[in-house]
């Protein structure tokens, strides 16, 4: 039964929105009429979320939603609960309007009577094709709870990998954009007012006094133009970064970049470690498991390595062997497949590798973090330190002078 977006006037007159289930718009209009609600404005829900992927809005999902709403489908189909009515309670408790138009759009599908793995790709939202096709093998195999539950757990996992990283970026770049702001105010307003007495006496000024003012000057004069060519520079990289070719080549850069560089591999590997192990460990098979993991691979020359380790797979080669001949992770990665496949664990050895990595990326952040506080906190005391010795030395000056 398809979902539709409303908007109507109520009997106070006030406008309402929400969603209702209905077979058609007809019907639809006719069920608002009966809640004494005059409809101003009536979509579809599949129609209304392709309209929003078109403008690029809600195209996209975020892993932390998603990953709760396999978990809440996990849990009541491990209750007994159909899926259909599964679905429609995670509809009535829905925390965010989004996320009950995305569920909304899969019940429609599911009452249609296709699978819901069918249901997520056809989803107007774009749903990760490693959570499809595990999915579907859950559908097939008749354990769809358990591989809901793993998958949420694979998303929540890759979201806090990708947090952690950027965590670690935020963090620093705000507190030196915060200076630089602060910095740049006071060269325009308030270190002007201050030294204007101090150039009008034409006495000697120290040499820290003499290099604040000229920064002062620099930045008055100049610094709206430095500021339209940082603003332009940032948008031509935007334009030049919608090439795949240097895109790739930027994230090649990117890898090779001290700290930031480890981060992303261990990130990405963490990710793809633990994708290709939960796709396995449901059954999928290796060469689309490998596929599949690829993808979530985002850095776009680390996934080139990752495909042309499944084409080295494609054409009879190990996975280990591939791994080695396509130079991708470090040996620790290497010997843990090699491990797994001399087993016949290579599942749980891919997930052991992920909570590695995983580990490993947290506790380098926290240590970064650790050591960029007290630098950051004694770089910002020192221009502050700067800025108000160029000001106070002239006066101390003049002191001694009377």
């Amino acid at each position: 039964m398809p979902a539709f977006d409303y908007s109507a006037y109520n009997d106070s007159g006030k406008l309402v929105e929400g969603l209702i289930s209905a077979d058609s718009e007809r019907h639809a209009r006719r069920l608002l009429k009966d809640r004494s609600l005059l409809p101003a404005s009536l979509k579809e829900v599949g129609q209304s979320a392709k309209a929003g992927a078109r403008k690029g809005r809600e195209a996209g999902v975020n892993n932390f939603d998603l990953s709760l709403l396999l978990q809440q489908q996990a849990i009541l189909i491990q209750s007994g609960l159909p899926l259909e009515d599964a679905l429609r309670m995670t509809i009535e408790q829905a925390e965010t309007d989004k996320q009950r138009r995305m569920v909304e759009s899969w019940r429609s599908e599911i009452v249609e009577g296709r699978s819901f793995s069918e249901a997520l790709r056809r989803s107007p939202y774009k749903i990760p094709e490693s959570v499809i096709a595990g999915v579907g093998v859950g559908e097939e195999a008749g354990h769809l709870d358990r591989v809901l539950m793993r998958l949420a757990v694979d998303l929540e996992s890759s979201a806090e990998n990708r947090k952690t990283v950027t965590r670690a970026l935020i963090y620093p770049a705000t507190l030196i954009s915060t200076s630089i702001i602060v910095v740049a105010i006071m060269m325009v307003w308030v270190v002007p007012k201050i030294t204007a007495i101090f150039v009008s006496s034409n006495r000697e000024l120290p040499l820290i006094t003499r290099i604040v003012i000229g920064l002062s000057d620099f930045t008055q004069h100049y610094g709206i133009y430095l500021l339209l060519v940082i603003v332009a520079g940032a948008l031509v990289f935007i334009r030049l970064m919608r090439d795949p070719v240097r895109k790739q080549r930027w994230h090649a850069i990117i890898l090779n970049m001290p700290g930031l560089g480890r981060w992303t591999l261990m990130a990405n590997i963490a990710d793809w470690s633990r994708s290709l192990g939960v796709l396995l460990n449901n059954g999928v098979p290796a060469l689309a498991a490998l596929k599949i993991s690829s993808a979530v691979v985002n850095n776009l020359h680390l996934r080139s390595k990752m495909e042309l380790v499944t084409e080295s797979m494609r054409r009879g080669s190990s996975l280990q062997k591939a791994l080695e001949e396509n130079k991708v992770g470090s040996g620790f990665l290497i010997h843990m497949v090699g491990s797994g496949e001399a087993s016949s664990e290579l599942d749980k050895m891919l997930i052991r590798v992920a909570d590695y990595y995983s580990l490993r990326l947290a506790n380098a952040i926290e240590v970064f973090l650790k050591l960029i506080n007290p630098i950051l906190i004694i770089f910002m005391g020192m221009i502050i330190l700067s800025v108000v010795a160029a000001v106070m030395l002239p006066i101390m000056d003049m002191n001694n002078m009377v």
